[in-house]
Formats: structure tokens, C-alpha cells, sequence
């Protein structure tokens, strides 16, 4: 018997922070897990990044999805920012498993448990509202003793931060073969968002 959940996993501690000058910093996160993860984030366009980066699969491993813009909105009411999207492109989307643009929110997963696995997501300059970057791990644990209850599965929630308009954050983790999710969510339906994952 498997059953889909969401949890979410006690936060991260924060083991060392390098502010790289001008919204570009790079941080060292330890995870209650005992697993480490990399948190780096700049601005678009302007910043590069200075970090290179046996389960039961979850129902959705390798697949991806990206809001697509309403009705209703005008092209004129937003200026859209291709550049920022070309560069993310060109930055991120090089070598990735996976690299969806669209609307207001994107997510994607890989598509076999990983023993490394970087997120990276983009909100576009026009957007007036931070986004909310997600990282979650497939979890299945055992329904009574010798699991003669069978499994029940969920995704965890990892880690979360937010993604200000016109700047790029990336999320790294090495977890001991696991499916891993990133999600980004709530940037409006009148802005660009960008996700990219590299994983092995």
C-alpha cells in the first residue's frame, strides 16, 4: 500500500554564509538528516554562479510543469523581460536534465533517485512579488513492524526561500539516492519565472 503525502522536515541550519558584494551570496546549510545542501542566489543577468553544481519512485519523477498566462492579461500591462530569460537559458539550461519557463509558478522533479541535485529558479524583473523556491525529498517509510503494513510515501519539504523579481537563486543538496522536487510558486500570473535542474 503506497500513499502520497507532503511533510515538511525540520529546518536547516545555516553553518556558514559568504556575502559575495551586490545581492550575490552563497550559503552552507547542515540538514537535521545529517545531509548537506548549498543555497546560492544574485541578480540576473549581473551575477554568475560561483558554486558549480534504491526507492520507491514518486508517481511524477522526471516530469515538469510551468503555469501558462491567463486570459486577460495584456502584453502591454507588463514589460517582459527576454533578456533575463535568454540569459537564464544560457546559464542554467546548458547540460540540465530539465528547464521549463512560464507564468507565475513551475515545478519539476528528477527523473531517478539522485546522489547530487541542484535547483535553479528565476523570477523576471517585471514581477512586483517574491516568489516562494521549494526543494523536496521523496520519503517512504515502513507502516508497522517489519513493514508488514506496507510503505506509506510523501514528499518532504526540504528547504524553502524566496525569490525577489529580477534575481536567481540555486538550491544543491547530496542526498543518499533519493527523488528530488523543486518547486517554485507565486511569482503572479503577470510574471516570467525560469526553472532549471541539474542532477545525477
Amino acid at each position: 500500500m503506497t500513499s502520497t503525502m507532503n511533510k515538511r522536515e525540520l529546518p536547516a541550519r545555516v553553518s556558514t554564509t559568504l556575502d559575495l558584494g551586490n545581492d550575490h551570496a552563497v550559503q552552507l546549510l547542515d540538514f537535521p538528516s545529517g545531509e548537506r545542501g548549498v543555497v546560492e542566489g544574485g541578480r540576473a543577468i549581473e551575477h554568475q554562479p560561483a558554486v558549480p553544481s534504491k526507492e520507491e519512485a514518486p508517481p511524477d519523477a522526471g516530469t515538469y510543469s510551468v503555469g501558462e498566462r491567463e486570459a486577460g492579461y495584456e502584453e502591454s500591462a507588463s514589460v517582459r523581460t527576454t533578456d533575463e530569460q535568454i540569459w537564464f537559458k544560457n546559464t542554467f539550461c546548458n547540460g540540465s536534465q530539465v528547464c521549463v519557463q512560464g507564468w507565475d509558478w513551475a515545478i519539476c522533479s528528477t527523473a531517478w533517485a539522485v546522489g547530487s541535485g541542484t535547483g535553479f529558479a528565476m523570477v523576471g524583473a517585471e514581477g512586483t512579488r517574491n516568489a516562494t523556491f521549494f526543494l523536496d525529498v521523496w520519503q517512504c517509510i515502513c507502516v508497522g513492524p517489519f513493514c508488514l503494513g506496507g510503505t506509506q510515501c510523501f514528499w518532504v519539504e526540504k528547504w524553502r526561500g524566496l525569490v525577489v523579481p529580477g534575481h536567481w537563486v540555486s538550491v544543491a543538496l547530496q542526498p543518499d539516492h533519493k527523488y528530488l522536487q523543486w518547486r517554485l510558486e507565486g511569482a503572479g500570473g503577470d510574471t516570467q519565472v525560469s526553472l532549471a535542474a541539474h542532477y545525477n
